[in-house]
């Protein structure tokens, strides 16, 4: 054991002698102020001898905090100690006040006096387990269990060992997977630990360890695998080796073999015990404290719960879903948040955890998570275990997903799903590759219309499917869809019936930022083509017929009118006349309405100056019709959503104003203005209104089939062009003659 005998200095008015002492080799002195000092040195380090001055600067004389050390520690002699001899301390000594009193100035060496005292005293301790020792370990123990960091442990674990239990050295060796975990508790590196015995502290810091054991290494290692203490002699020194659990080794050594007593090896194994749960209990709080940075950290929802399915931690953005405060989250039961159906599946797939042994395995199910509100919010929850090393099971972690999202848009693609089963018209899903679209899947209505089995085509690109002799159309539509352009076009494809005529519709779309996908549709309108085609050649013979029939007609009337003198007779020819003119004039007005029906598709409206046109095409009618008066109101540019088929309307409401003015000098103003967001063309005459059944064609409320003659198949064009330009028509004041509004949309 040490060779230096430990003694409690309380501090006097002069320190002289305190300062004599400690340069002693064979004292160890500990120096006090105070009695709450002294007090804490008592119960935490072994104290040989108290020596106290009664002359002190402040507090209680010498003699009474003596007689309070003494009685609270009675097992350690005390000193009192005057300058010079004082009957009535004496007095007090002898009255068990302290075990001597001792005046120095009667003394010509005093410190040399008093040291032999001390050593007297110290000597005559019995060396057995006292309660100044179990109190040292005691005090040592409540240290170790709010000491923080393992590598602070170990230190507390060596000073204990030389300082309390008074061996000449003592070290601690710690697993290095117990550094790597203080590193990274630092926020440093541990790059990782390989199970090696590390020198985590050492007293006297000199000494000649060595610094690193593998397992099973004499004698470090050894005394780690195998789990038992072991005693090492040597000639003139003593080892004892005390294993830390799974967590490292303690050594101690004393100057020989015969300095050990029982009670030494007792309070080592103690001092080894109470070492191990520290470094344990560490280890515990410093796992817990970096999956508490984890998820106090993470931009997800986590939480840990303990064996009992309590909380015992939450990130920020768990709370915050929850409603819940923080407080009132951490130490709840996890069925306070999920119901009583999901707690039961994530209790068995815990089971499941548990029973398949692998600490990395996880369980992926969905649940319910219950809001302070009552609320149900969809998430998918993935569950891990949290085990000690030895597997053993100590709680759960959970990572919670909220996918709100994620099953409306299950649901969206179930709907569209649903719709590319049952939708009649042929569905093609494409994918491009090499700037080539290559079929995906198609719809059940593709294999009907055009005889080809899904699992035939994917993969194929389309064009080899539907177009095997390769054109320019095919080739325009594929450019616009990588282009990331909507398409649609009139083709003539290969069925399973023969040649079939589809508006073909092309709807390029991306998923997840991936390249272009398209969707094309095809609708057989190869009845609606025939139709057209056998109407345009009866309007075209209707139009030519008749206007060559009226021809003919209106020549021999002009030839009957020269020959006739009755003016009876001429007025009846002239009325003949009129109504020829106006059949052929009705030929036109179907011509210009056929127009407007088959260029719907064909043109795009686009900005337009709307002004500029109106002027433009006003002074062209004021040349075709010189007896009219045509004004044009109109600001110097005015733009709107327009195509070419605008002229044809505003042509159409001028004439119509010109002709039935019943006026030899009919007026016709035309307006252009902006209000709210659109443009109004206003075309108004002095002439007597248009007709209730005339108005009616363009309200909708009168039938095309009851037109009686082209005036209101002039309306009607005017009409249909406005639709077709995305626009309204309108009327104004009928008192007020005629006034038509035609109203188009701004860009």
């Amino acid at each position: 054991m040490s060779a230096q005998t430990p003694v409690l200095y309380v501090q006097g008015a002069d320190d002289a002698t305190r300062r004599a002492l400690a340069e002693r080799d064979d004292l160890l002195v500990y120096t006090v102020a105070t009695q709450s000092e002294a007090s804490d040195v008592l119960g935490s380090t072994r104290v040989d001898c108290i020596v106290c001055p009664h002359e002190r600067t402040d507090g209680p004389t010498g003699r009474r905090l003596l007689e309070r050390l003494t009685t609270s520690h009675p097992g350690v002699p005390a000193i009192l100690t005057s300058r010079d001899p004082d009957d009535d301390l004496a007095a007090a000594v002898s009255g068990g006040a302290a075990t001597e009193y001792l005046p120095l100035s009667v003394w010509t060496d005093p410190t040399a006096r008093l040291g032999e005292r001390i050593t007297h005293h110290a000597d005559g301790r019995i060396a057995t387990p006292d309660d100044q020792t179990l109190g040292g370990l005691l005090a040592t123990a409540r240290e170790l269990m709010t000491t923080r960091k393992p590598d602070a442990i170990a230190s507390v674990v060596t000073d204990a060992a030389v300082d309390i239990l008074a061996f000449e050295r003592a070290s601690v060796w710690l697993v290095d997977d117990v550094a790597t975990l203080d590193a990274v508790a630092d926020g440093n590196d541990g790059n990782g630990g390989n199970g090696a015995l590390v020198l985590a502290a050492a007293r006297p810091t000199d000494h000649d360890w060595q610094r690193t054991y593998d397992p099973g290494d004499e004698p470090v290692g050894r005394v780690f695998e195998s789990g038992e203490p072991t005693v090492i002699e040597h000639d003139d020194a003593a080892l004892m080796f005390f294993p830390l659990g799974d967590h490292g080794v303690l050594a101690v050594g004393a100057d020989g073999v015969d300095a050990i007593t029982d009670a030494d090896v007792q309070f080592a194994e103690i001092l080894a015990a109470n070492a191990a749960a520290g470094v344990e209990r560490a280890r515990r709080e410093q796992t817990l404290s970096l999956y508490r940075t984890v998820v106090d950290n993470v931009s997800e929802m986590m939480y840990v719960l303990d064996d009992t399915g309590h909380v015992v931690l939450a990130s920020d953005e768990i709370v915050d879903a929850s409603g819940y405060d923080r407080s009132a989250v951490l130490g709840a039961h996890v069925s306070t948040f999920f119901p009583p159906e999901d707690v039961d599946r994530g209790t068995e797939l815990v089971a499941e955890l548990v029973a398949d042994g692998d600490p990395d395995a996880t369980r992926t199910y969905r649940a319910d998570a219950i809001t302070k509100d009552g609320d149900a919010v969809p998430t998918e929850v993935e569950l891990s275990l949290l085990t000690d090393d030895d597997g053993t099971y100590r709680g759960t972690i959970g990572a919670l997903r909220d996918i709100s999202d994620l099953l409306a848009a299950e649901a969206e693609r179930d709907r569209f799903r649903s719709l590319f089963e049952h939708l009649p018209d042929p569905v093609v899903d494409s994918s491009f590759r090499d700037g080539e679209p290559v079929i995906d899947s198609v719809n059940p209505a593709f294999e009907r219309v055009f005889g080809h089995e899904e699992a035939d085509v994917v993969g194929t690109p389309v064009n080899d499917v539907l177009v095997p002799n390769r054109d320019d159309v095919a080739d325009e539509l594929d450019a616009h869809a990588l282009a990331d352009e909507t398409v649609s076009a009139e083709l003539t494809r290969e069925t399973a019936d023969g040649d079939r005529h589809f508006l073909f519709r092309g709807i390029p779309y991306h998923v997840d930022g991936d390249d272009v996908r398209a969707f094309g549709i095809y609708t057989d309108i190869t009845d609606q083509y025939d139709r057209e085609q056998h109407l345009q050649v009866l309007h075209r013979v209707l139009r030519h017929n008749l206007r060559t029939d009226m021809g003919v007609v209106t020549g021999y009337l002009d030839q009957l009118a020269e020959d006739l003198d009755d003016p009876d007779a001429i007025a009846i020819v002239e009325h003949v006349t009129g109504r020829a003119e106006d059949a052929a004039a009705l030929a036109d007005k179907v011509h210009q309405l056929e127009q407007v029906i088959r260029k719907d598709s064909a043109f795009t409206t686009e900005p337009t100056d709307v002004a500029a046109h109106v002027r433009s095409l006003a002074d062209r009618l004021g040349d075709a019709y010189p007896n009219a008066t045509i004004t044009t109101n109109a600001p110097d540019e005015l733009v709107a959503n327009a195509d070419e088929r605008l002229g044809l309307a505003v042509e159409n409401l001028v004439e119509n104003a010109v002709e039935h003015a019943q006026r030899p000098d009919p007026v016709v103003e035309l307006t252009v203005e902006a209000v709210d967001d659109a443009v109004r063309i206003r075309v108004a005459d002095n002439g007597p209104g248009i007709p209730d059944h005339e108005r009616d064609l363009l309200t909708g409320d009168r039938d095309v089939s009851r037109v009686e003659h082209g005036d209101g198949l002039g309306l009607r064009v005017v009409s249909w062009v406005a639709r077709s330009l995305g626009g309204d028509v309108s009327f104004g004041d009928p008192e007020a003659g005629s006034e038509v509004v035609l109203e188009l949309r701004t860009p």
